[in-house]
């Protein structure tokens, strides 16, 4: 997902390979010298420090905000981790992209001692044909600017997993309009963040009939006013009239379901 400093509504393909490709590049750059520098001169490092902070590449090599969720949504998150724990199922983060918001989760779960599976699905290559189709010709929407996503792999979410020493996560390449999300199941807690209605809808259902009664959902980009993934706020509210359930959207976006026990 696009960082929330700042949603680029049309990116181009090329452009977003190209990011990617540098984001890989400093990152490799930046675990190498992690590693080599106390071994190095101290003047040294701090030369080739200066030489990244001056070049036009300086936002790959020093720390910036990688999440698509603000601070408290990010805490809002790992309470629901929190607070369904003791309860049968495993986490679902449907939607993962690159895997930041799966290192954050997961590192919390590491720190309290958390033990669930652990399902991150997505397709690695941006959003379905099919899924844009239905956005144009039913809600409206404009082709051109469904493009994101498309620079990913699972290999690279994979990669970045172990290299954050990251074990529990299964990832699971799909289109998840045509995944079996029930023979997933038991759920306690998910994260559906495929942004589009088609997937949203067809997911929802699914993860509700699997999830076990006191566990929580939580659906991103419930938020009318976004109109580029407006349709996952449209699903959200459908499916809480349909489950008989007050909508209950909090910090600006994020849709809350919880089954009662």
């Amino acid at each position: 997902r696009q960082s929330m400093l700042q949603r680029d509504p049309s990116p181009s393909h090329c452009e977003e390979t190209s990011a990617s490709m540098k984001k890989s590049l400093s990152h490799t750059f930046r675990y190498i010298l992690y590693w080599i520098s106390p071994k190095m001169n101290p003047k040294f490092v701090k030369l080739i420090k200066e030489v990244q902070f001056n070049s036009p590449f300086r936002r790959y090599f020093f720390p910036r905000y990688a999440y698509n969720f603000s601070p408290p949504q990010l805490c809002f998150l790992c309470q629901c981790v929190e607070d369904t724990k003791d309860i049968e199922g495993a986490v679902f983060e449907v939607g993962c992209a690159s895997g930041s918001t799966t290192v954050f989760i997961n590192k919390y779960m590491d720190a309290q001692n958390i033990k669930k599976d652990y399902y991150a699905i997505d397709t690695f290559s941006g959003f379905i044909a099919e899924d844009i189709e239905f956005e144009v010709a039913n809600r409206d929407k404009v082709r051109e600017r469904y493009t994101g996503f498309q620079a990913n792999k699972k290999k690279w979410f994979d990669g970045t997993m172990l290299q954050n020493g990251i074990t529990r996560v299964k990832s699971i390449e799909a289109d998840v309009n045509n995944l079996d999300l029930k023979a997933l199941g038991p759920l306690s807690f998910s994260l559906l963040d495929v942004d589009l209605y088609r997937p949203m809808k067809k997911a929802l259902p699914e993860l509700y009939d699997v999830l076990t009664p006191g566990g929580i959902i939580i659906v991103d980009d419930c938020n009318s006013s976004d109109t580029l993934f407006d349709g996952s706020d449209q699903a959200y509210k459908e499916f809480m009239k349909d489950i008989n359930q007050a909508v209950h959207i909090i910090y600006g976006k994020l849709g809350v379901i919880r089954k009662h026990a």
